[in-house]
């Protein structure tokens, strides 16, 4: 009850230093009604905070580093994120680099081929590590706190944290990405698109027209999260498998990126840049659509035409090679097919991603129900803590379930 109150009451640390400090901190005049709003009378040396009166950009800069030298801590943490960023592919190169360098040296001093396979260097697991994208922000916020905690102390940490940031949207993308990627969801989605490419004889070139133009539509129902994760999962099991060449790769997946950013105008409620107007201009469905989603639709449909054309060539050596016998050999019933045990992860992870087993009814309808508690924008992140908790619970009792 005491930390529903908390947040119900929009934090508590209405006492506390406002952290990072308001820019209004720097600009307005002591005692002003900006000033007061924004808490600047709670920051320690709040006198020396003030611009000076005609500074330049770079004297302003300076300024506000002498008056809270965090400001140039951050940035620098800041910096260092970008060209870490930047740095992750040449990280991974580095961590091949000595990988293959220790299989080498245990080659020669006459390792088997298994005891090779299970023997990885530490350091090239680090290098391989700080090479991933998706940890190196995550990575950098750690830095970032202990800097903050040292620098002021625990407590301004934990407002910032816990009160101060909002993850209301964050948790929301992550969420419906994760159920959206579901099986129930994508088979469902397979079926339905299937329906379209049916028409082209479920060539890869009618998937690719289907799915870069059913699904980015469906991002103004379902929203865009939903769509581009569908559709990306859609690509990869009937278009990517028949690899096309490198260009074509790159430019389905702009194609699709564009075409997502715009699918999501025949509604009001679904697109992120219109839920933040539609509101206050009393936009409804019948406006966004007579306005902007018609003209989306067709932009859509042009733009997904002239690719075509211009990689019809690719299509045709594609058709072919679908057309040339199955994918891979467990889709041959003539040939014994292994059991999971004797199987490779890889050969395992294809296998259940392409089993035919049907879905519990239970899959379809619990997990529209998820993405249906989102919709309401709960202000508690403990709702969402424990629908994320009692989701997968719910989709691994399917995903294990033959019948």
């Amino acid at each position: 009850m005491i930390s529903l109150s908390i947040y119900a009451a929009g934090g508590g640390n209405d006492d506390a230093a406002p952290f990072p400090v308001p820019l209004s901190c720097y600009s307005e005049i002591a005692g002003s009604p900006n000033f007061l709003e924004d808490g600047c009378d709670r920051v320690h040396g709040i006198e020396d905070f003030k611009d000076p009166e005609g500074a330049s950009m770079v004297e302003l800069l300076s300024h506000r580093i002498s008056a809270n030298p965090f400001n140039l801590i951050a940035t620098l943490i800041f910096i260092l994120a970008i060209i870490h960023t930047f740095m992750a592919n040449k990280l991974t190169a580095i961590a091949h680099k000595i990988h293959e360098e220790h299989d080498e040296r245990m080659k020669e001093e006459g390792a088997s081929d298994e005891e090779i396979q299970h023997d990885i260097p530490f350091k090239a697991e680090l290098f391989h590590f700080l090479g991933e994208v998706e940890v190196i922000f995550g990575l950098w916020v750690i830095v970032l706190m202990t800097f903050m905690i040292g620098y002021f102390d625990w407590t301004t940490f934990k407002n910032y944290i816990v009160y101060d940031r909002i993850y209301i949207e964050p948790m929301f993308v992550v969420v419906i990405m994760a159920i959206a990627s579901t099986r129930p969801v994508v088979k469902f989605a397979e079926q339905l698109l299937g329906l379209a490419a049916g028409l082209g004889g479920h060539s890869p070139a009618a998937w690719w027209v289907s799915i870069l133009t059913i699904a980015p539509l469906l991002g103004s129902f379902i929203t865009e999260p939903a769509a581009i994760t569908i559709a990306a999962l859609l690509l990869a099991n009937q278009f990517y498998k028949y690899k096309p060449s490198t260009g074509f790769s790159y430019a389905t997946i702009g194609l699709l990126f564009v075409n997502i950013s715009v699918g999501g105008t025949l509604t009001h409620f679904a697109a992120p840049p219109v839920l933040m107007v539609a509101a206050p201009w009393d936009w409804d469905m019948g406006f966004m659509a007579a306005n902007f989603g018609w003209k989306a639709a067709l932009g859509i449909v042009i733009a997904n035409i002239l690719y075509f054309i211009v990689f019809r060539s690719q299509f045709a050596k594609m058709g072919a090679s679908a057309n040339s016998g199955p994918s891979a050999a467990m889709d041959t019933p003539e040939e014994p097919k292994l059991k999971p045990r004797q199987m490779s992860h890889e050969e395992f992870e294809a296998m259940w991603a392409e089993r035919d087993t049907p879905t519990p009814l239970g899959g379809y309808g619990c997990t529209p129900a998820f993405p249906g508690m989102d919709s309401f924008q709960c202000p508690l992140p403990c709702i969402v803590h424990w629908r994320n908790a009692i989701f997968p619970w719910i989709h691994d009792s399917h995903r294990n379930s033959s019948k």
